[in-house]
Protein backbone atom coordinates (compact mmCIF):
# COMPACT_ATOMS: atom_id res chain seq x y z
CA UNK A 1 0.00 0.00 0.00
CA UNK A 2 2.80 2.49 0.92
CA UNK A 3 4.16 1.72 -2.33
CA UNK A 4 1.17 2.19 -4.20
CA UNK A 5 0.78 5.58 -2.01
CA UNK A 6 4.43 6.94 -3.42
CA UNK A 7 3.76 6.21 -6.92
CA UNK A 8 0.60 8.20 -6.77
CA UNK A 9 2.11 11.15 -5.33
CA UNK A 10 4.92 10.98 -8.08
CA UNK A 11 2.21 11.05 -10.78
CA UNK A 12 0.84 13.94 -9.19
CA UNK A 13 3.78 16.20 -8.96
CA UNK A 14 4.90 15.44 -12.57
CA UNK A 15 1.36 16.72 -14.00
CA UNK A 16 1.55 19.44 -11.32
CA UNK A 17 4.48 20.96 -12.48
CA UNK A 18 3.96 20.52 -16.05
CA UNK A 19 0.54 22.20 -15.50
CA UNK A 20 2.65 25.27 -13.96
CA UNK A 21 4.85 25.33 -16.83
CA UNK A 22 2.08 25.88 -19.34
CA UNK A 23 0.40 28.28 -17.46
CA UNK A 24 3.38 30.71 -17.39
CA UNK A 25 3.68 29.93 -20.85
CA UNK A 26 0.45 31.16 -21.94
CA UNK A 27 0.47 33.79 -19.25
CA UNK A 28 4.06 35.19 -21.02
CA UNK A 29 4.01 38.65 -22.70
CA UNK A 30 2.18 39.07 -26.05
CA UNK A 31 5.33 41.05 -27.53
CA UNK A 32 7.73 37.88 -26.37
CA UNK A 33 5.20 35.78 -28.94
CA UNK A 34 5.46 38.55 -32.11
CA UNK A 35 8.21 40.96 -31.92
CA UNK A 36 7.69 43.89 -34.37
CA UNK A 37 11.12 45.01 -36.01
CA UNK A 38 11.41 48.59 -36.10
CA UNK A 39 12.70 49.66 -40.12
CA UNK A 40 12.84 52.99 -41.79
CA UNK A 41 11.64 52.11 -45.60
CA UNK A 42 13.18 53.82 -49.11
CA UNK A 43 10.95 53.56 -52.27
CA UNK A 44 12.85 52.04 -55.31
CA UNK A 45 13.85 54.53 -57.60
CA UNK A 46 14.82 55.45 -61.37
CA UNK A 47 18.33 56.81 -62.41
CA UNK A 48 20.12 57.22 -65.63
CA UNK A 49 23.01 54.87 -66.12
CA UNK A 50 25.88 54.39 -68.17
CA UNK A 51 26.62 51.38 -69.45
CA UNK A 52 30.01 50.91 -69.61
CA UNK A 53 33.01 48.41 -70.67
CA UNK A 54 36.11 48.31 -68.28
CA UNK A 55 39.35 47.68 -70.31
CA UNK A 56 43.24 48.21 -69.62
CA UNK A 57 45.54 49.82 -72.27
CA UNK A 58 48.83 52.03 -72.01
CA UNK A 59 49.60 55.75 -73.77
CA UNK A 60 51.52 56.20 -76.61
CA UNK A 61 52.61 59.22 -78.64
CA UNK A 62 50.06 60.11 -81.53
CA UNK A 63 53.09 60.45 -83.36
CA UNK A 64 56.74 59.62 -82.26
CA UNK A 65 59.94 60.22 -84.81
CA UNK A 66 64.16 59.58 -84.49
CA UNK A 67 64.86 62.51 -86.17
CA UNK A 68 68.42 62.07 -87.99
CA UNK A 69 71.35 64.18 -89.60
CA UNK A 70 70.96 64.31 -93.25
CA UNK A 71 74.39 65.65 -93.96
CA UNK A 72 77.98 64.68 -92.71
CA UNK A 73 79.72 66.67 -90.25
CA UNK A 74 80.44 67.46 -86.92
CA UNK A 75 77.71 68.62 -84.58
CA UNK A 76 78.22 72.72 -83.95
CA UNK A 77 75.29 73.56 -81.38
CA UNK A 78 72.13 71.66 -79.91
CA UNK A 79 69.32 73.50 -79.64
CA UNK A 80 66.78 71.43 -77.49
CA UNK A 81 67.45 69.34 -74.78
CA UNK A 82 64.97 66.32 -73.27
CA UNK A 83 61.89 67.51 -72.40
CA UNK A 84 61.78 70.92 -74.13
CA UNK A 85 58.44 72.30 -76.41
CA UNK A 86 59.20 72.67 -79.78
CA UNK A 87 57.55 73.84 -82.70
CA UNK A 88 56.95 72.20 -86.24
CA UNK A 89 60.08 73.45 -88.09
CA UNK A 90 62.23 74.16 -85.23
CA UNK A 91 65.49 73.77 -85.47
CA UNK A 92 67.25 71.44 -83.05
CA UNK A 93 70.97 71.30 -84.11
CA UNK A 94 73.04 72.49 -86.67
CA UNK A 95 76.05 70.71 -88.60
CA UNK A 96 78.88 72.07 -89.66
CA UNK A 97 78.47 73.68 -92.91
CA UNK A 98 81.15 75.79 -94.10
CA UNK A 99 82.08 74.18 -97.00
CA UNK A 100 79.02 73.50 -98.20
CA UNK A 101 78.28 77.50 -97.91
CA UNK A 102 81.49 78.32 -99.54
CA UNK A 103 80.44 75.44 -102.69
CA UNK A 104 76.89 77.50 -102.29
CA UNK A 105 78.72 80.76 -103.09
CA UNK A 106 80.75 79.51 -106.26
CA UNK A 107 77.80 77.90 -107.59
CA UNK A 108 76.04 81.13 -107.30
CA UNK A 109 78.37 83.03 -109.18
CA UNK A 110 78.29 80.03 -111.81
CA UNK A 111 74.88 80.85 -112.25
CA UNK A 112 75.70 84.48 -112.45
CA UNK A 113 78.29 84.25 -115.20
CA UNK A 114 75.50 81.51 -116.98
CA UNK A 115 72.55 84.30 -116.91
CA UNK A 116 74.69 86.55 -118.45
CA UNK A 117 76.21 84.72 -121.22
CA UNK A 118 72.43 83.76 -121.81
CA UNK A 119 71.44 87.23 -122.25
CA UNK A 120 74.10 87.98 -124.68
CA UNK A 121 73.24 84.97 -126.66
CA UNK A 122 70.33 85.67 -126.85
CA UNK A 123 69.91 88.80 -129.66
CA UNK A 124 72.74 87.22 -131.12
CA UNK A 125 70.74 84.34 -132.04
CA UNK A 126 67.85 86.28 -133.14
CA UNK A 127 70.23 88.25 -135.52
CA UNK A 128 71.61 85.09 -136.73
CA UNK A 129 74.95 85.94 -135.92
CA UNK A 130 75.08 82.61 -133.91
CA UNK A 131 73.05 79.02 -134.82
CA UNK A 132 70.28 78.36 -132.48
CA UNK A 133 72.66 75.10 -131.68
CA UNK A 134 74.92 77.41 -129.83
CA UNK A 135 72.37 78.93 -128.04
CA UNK A 136 70.92 75.71 -126.86
CA UNK A 137 74.29 75.18 -125.18
CA UNK A 138 74.47 78.57 -123.54
CA UNK A 139 70.80 78.01 -122.24
CA UNK A 140 71.86 74.42 -121.29
CA UNK A 141 74.99 75.81 -119.34
CA UNK A 142 72.22 78.20 -117.36
CA UNK A 143 70.34 75.62 -116.46
CA UNK A 144 72.94 72.84 -115.33
CA UNK A 145 74.24 76.17 -113.18
CA UNK A 146 70.86 76.64 -111.53
CA UNK A 147 70.75 72.95 -110.56
CA UNK A 148 73.42 72.64 -109.36
CA UNK A 149 72.97 76.02 -107.37
CA UNK A 150 69.39 74.51 -106.00
CA UNK A 151 70.82 71.24 -104.96
CA UNK A 152 73.62 72.66 -102.10
CA UNK A 153 71.12 75.17 -100.93
CA UNK A 154 68.75 72.18 -100.42
CA UNK A 155 72.39 70.87 -98.74
CA UNK A 156 73.03 73.78 -96.72
CA UNK A 157 69.56 74.21 -95.42
CA UNK A 158 69.52 70.15 -94.49
CA UNK A 159 72.54 71.19 -92.10
CA UNK A 160 70.34 72.62 -89.51
CA UNK A 161 68.01 69.14 -88.10
CA UNK A 162 64.59 70.78 -87.70
CA UNK A 163 61.68 69.13 -86.05
CA UNK A 164 58.91 67.66 -88.14
CA UNK A 165 56.13 68.10 -86.54
CA UNK A 166 55.26 70.20 -82.81
CA UNK A 167 55.84 68.16 -79.60
CA UNK A 168 58.34 67.21 -77.36
CA UNK A 169 61.93 66.18 -77.18
CA UNK A 170 61.79 62.54 -75.56
CA UNK A 171 65.61 62.02 -76.13
CA UNK A 172 68.70 63.53 -77.35
CA UNK A 173 71.46 61.28 -78.50
CA UNK A 174 74.28 63.16 -79.84
CA UNK A 175 76.21 66.06 -78.02
CA UNK A 176 77.98 69.34 -79.61
CA UNK A 177 81.15 68.03 -81.07
CA UNK A 178 80.18 64.48 -82.01
CA UNK A 179 80.56 63.31 -85.91
CA UNK A 180 77.54 62.41 -87.51
CA UNK A 181 76.52 60.80 -91.16
CA UNK A 182 73.64 60.93 -92.63
CA UNK A 183 71.03 58.65 -91.20
CA UNK A 184 72.58 59.15 -87.43
CA UNK A 185 69.63 59.61 -84.99
CA UNK A 186 70.04 62.82 -82.88
CA UNK A 187 66.74 63.48 -81.19
CA UNK A 188 63.71 61.29 -80.61
CA UNK A 189 60.16 63.73 -80.87
CA UNK A 190 57.07 62.35 -79.69
CA UNK A 191 53.63 64.29 -80.25
CA UNK A 192 51.86 64.12 -76.85
CA UNK A 193 48.42 66.15 -77.86
CA UNK A 194 46.35 64.40 -78.28
CA UNK A 195 47.62 60.76 -76.81
CA UNK A 196 46.50 57.36 -78.25
CA UNK A 197 45.26 55.06 -75.47
CA UNK A 198 45.70 51.44 -76.85
CA UNK A 199 44.61 48.52 -75.64
CA UNK A 200 42.27 45.40 -76.36
CA UNK A 201 38.18 44.28 -75.01
CA UNK A 202 37.24 40.94 -74.63
CA UNK A 203 35.67 39.04 -77.62
CA UNK A 204 32.12 39.15 -75.47
CA UNK A 205 32.10 42.72 -75.23
CA UNK A 206 32.97 43.88 -79.17
CA UNK A 207 29.53 43.88 -79.97
CA UNK A 208 28.64 46.58 -78.04
CA UNK A 209 31.62 48.91 -79.04
CA UNK A 210 31.89 51.06 -81.97
CA UNK A 211 34.24 54.36 -82.69
CA UNK A 212 33.01 57.45 -81.64
CA UNK A 213 32.30 56.26 -78.32
CA UNK A 214 33.33 57.88 -75.35
CA UNK A 215 36.07 56.73 -73.12
CA UNK A 216 37.51 57.88 -70.05
CA UNK A 217 40.95 57.00 -68.57
CA UNK A 218 42.47 56.90 -65.17
CA UNK A 219 45.94 56.57 -64.60
CA UNK A 220 48.19 55.83 -61.10
CA UNK A 221 50.36 59.37 -61.23
CA UNK A 222 46.22 61.44 -60.98
CA UNK A 223 44.48 59.29 -58.37
CA UNK A 224 40.68 60.30 -58.49
CA UNK A 225 40.67 61.95 -62.28
CA UNK A 226 39.22 61.34 -65.41
CA UNK A 227 40.94 62.21 -68.41
CA UNK A 228 38.33 62.45 -71.61
CA UNK A 229 38.92 60.31 -74.98
CA UNK A 230 36.95 59.12 -77.56
CA UNK A 231 37.11 56.12 -79.28
CA UNK A 232 38.78 55.92 -82.47
CA UNK A 233 39.35 52.47 -84.09
CA UNK A 234 39.42 48.89 -83.88
CA UNK A 235 40.98 46.07 -84.82
CA UNK A 236 40.20 43.95 -87.74
CA UNK A 237 41.29 40.68 -86.20
CA UNK A 238 40.82 39.33 -82.88
CA UNK A 239 43.77 38.16 -80.93
CA UNK A 240 43.48 34.53 -80.68
CA UNK A 241 45.16 33.78 -77.35
CA UNK A 242 43.82 36.05 -75.51
CA UNK A 243 40.18 36.29 -77.18
CA UNK A 244 40.41 39.59 -77.35
CA UNK A 245 40.17 42.93 -79.84
CA UNK A 246 42.64 45.61 -80.08
CA UNK A 247 41.59 49.00 -79.84
CA UNK A 248 42.56 52.89 -80.07
CA UNK A 249 41.48 55.68 -78.42
CA UNK A 250 42.21 59.42 -78.75
CA UNK A 251 42.92 61.17 -75.49
CA UNK A 252 43.21 65.49 -75.47
CA UNK A 253 46.45 66.58 -73.41
CA UNK A 254 46.34 70.51 -74.07
CA UNK A 255 48.28 70.36 -70.69
CA UNK A 256 50.76 68.06 -71.05
CA UNK A 257 50.09 65.96 -67.74
CA UNK A 258 50.01 62.55 -69.29
CA UNK A 259 52.86 61.27 -71.27
CA UNK A 260 53.10 58.54 -73.75
CA UNK A 261 54.35 55.14 -71.84
CA UNK A 262 51.42 55.77 -68.84
CA UNK A 263 49.53 52.33 -67.98
CA UNK A 264 45.97 53.36 -67.55
CA UNK A 265 42.60 52.00 -66.87
CA UNK A 266 39.54 53.26 -69.05
CA UNK A 267 35.92 52.64 -69.32
CA UNK A 268 34.15 52.66 -72.91
CA UNK A 269 30.76 54.52 -72.39
CA UNK A 270 28.27 52.24 -74.59
CA UNK A 271 25.29 52.83 -73.89
CA UNK A 272 22.91 55.20 -71.05
CA UNK A 273 19.93 54.01 -69.43
CA UNK A 274 17.69 56.72 -68.44
CA UNK A 275 15.44 54.92 -66.00
CA UNK A 276 17.47 52.07 -64.14
CA UNK A 277 15.66 50.68 -61.17
CA UNK A 278 17.86 51.65 -58.45
CA UNK A 279 17.61 51.33 -54.38
CA UNK A 280 19.67 52.85 -51.63
CA UNK A 281 22.77 50.32 -50.84
CA UNK A 282 21.89 50.26 -46.92
CA UNK A 283 18.77 48.09 -48.56
CA UNK A 284 20.80 45.30 -49.76
CA UNK A 285 22.02 42.67 -47.66
CA UNK A 286 24.61 39.69 -48.92
CA UNK A 287 24.57 36.20 -46.96
CA UNK A 288 26.03 32.48 -47.63
CA UNK A 289 26.02 34.44 -51.65
CA UNK A 290 22.85 35.33 -51.97
CA UNK A 291 21.95 38.90 -52.41
CA UNK A 292 18.89 39.96 -51.35
CA UNK A 293 16.68 42.70 -49.54
CA UNK A 294 13.13 42.72 -47.92
CA UNK A 295 10.17 44.76 -49.65
CA UNK A 296 7.95 46.15 -47.01
CA UNK A 297 4.27 45.65 -48.05
CA UNK A 298 1.21 46.30 -45.32
CA UNK A 299 3.51 46.10 -42.46
CA UNK A 300 5.07 43.09 -42.74
CA UNK A 301 8.56 42.36 -44.56
CA UNK A 302 8.75 40.41 -47.43
CA UNK A 303 12.59 38.87 -49.03
CA UNK A 304 13.40 39.52 -52.36
CA UNK A 305 16.82 37.91 -53.89
CA UNK A 306 17.52 40.87 -56.25
CA UNK A 307 20.74 41.00 -59.04
CA UNK A 308 22.80 44.51 -58.93
CA UNK A 309 24.00 46.13 -61.71
CA UNK A 310 25.74 48.86 -61.37
CA UNK A 311 26.97 51.26 -58.18
CA UNK A 312 25.24 54.78 -58.90
CA UNK A 313 27.49 56.66 -56.35
CA UNK A 314 26.67 58.54 -53.28
CA UNK A 315 24.85 55.37 -51.65
CA UNK A 316 22.55 53.64 -54.24
CA UNK A 317 22.83 51.06 -56.68
CA UNK A 318 20.78 49.28 -59.40
CA UNK A 319 18.99 46.43 -59.31
CA UNK A 320 18.53 44.31 -62.64
CA UNK A 321 16.18 42.13 -61.17
CA UNK A 322 14.28 41.35 -58.62
CA UNK A 323 12.24 44.90 -57.97
CA UNK A 324 10.59 47.03 -59.13
CA UNK A 325 9.89 51.11 -59.20
CA UNK A 326 7.30 52.23 -56.52
CA UNK A 327 7.73 49.19 -54.00
CA UNK A 328 9.08 50.29 -50.26
CA UNK A 329 12.28 48.46 -49.09
CA UNK A 330 13.87 48.80 -45.21
CA UNK A 331 17.02 50.31 -44.97
CA UNK A 332 17.57 49.23 -41.37
CA UNK A 333 17.46 46.37 -39.00
CA UNK A 334 17.87 44.30 -42.03
CA UNK A 335 19.42 41.64 -39.39
CA UNK A 336 16.71 41.31 -37.26
CA UNK A 337 14.76 40.77 -40.64
CA UNK A 338 13.46 37.13 -42.11
CA UNK A 339 10.34 36.76 -44.55
CA UNK A 340 7.21 37.54 -42.95
CA UNK A 341 8.73 39.61 -39.81
CA UNK A 342 5.99 42.24 -38.81
CA UNK A 343 7.52 45.90 -38.89
CA UNK A 344 6.92 49.14 -38.05
CA UNK A 345 7.98 51.53 -40.23
CA UNK A 346 9.59 54.63 -38.47
CA UNK A 347 10.51 57.44 -41.19
CA UNK A 348 10.77 57.40 -44.94
CA UNK A 349 14.13 58.03 -46.10
CA UNK A 350 14.54 60.06 -48.47
CA UNK A 351 14.29 58.36 -51.57
CA UNK A 352 17.55 60.61 -53.36
CA UNK A 353 17.11 59.97 -57.05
Amino acid sequence: MRAVAFASLVVATLVAAGCGRQSEAENAPAAEKHDTVIVTVAPVATRAVERTVSVVGTLTANQQADVASEVEGQVTSIEADLGDRVQKEQALAHVRSDVLEARLREAEASLEKATADEARARPLRDDKIISTQEYEQVRTVLAVAKARRDQLRIEVERAVIRAPFEGSVAARLVDAGNYVRPGTVVFRLVQDDPLKFRGEIPEREVPSVRPEQAVRVSVDPYPGETFPGTLSRLGSASNAQARSLAFEALVPNADHRLRPGFFGRAEIVVRKDERAVAVPRSAVTTFAGVTKLFVVEDGVAHERPVELGVDLGDGWVEVTQGVSKGMQVATSGLSKLADGTEVQVRAAAAPGA
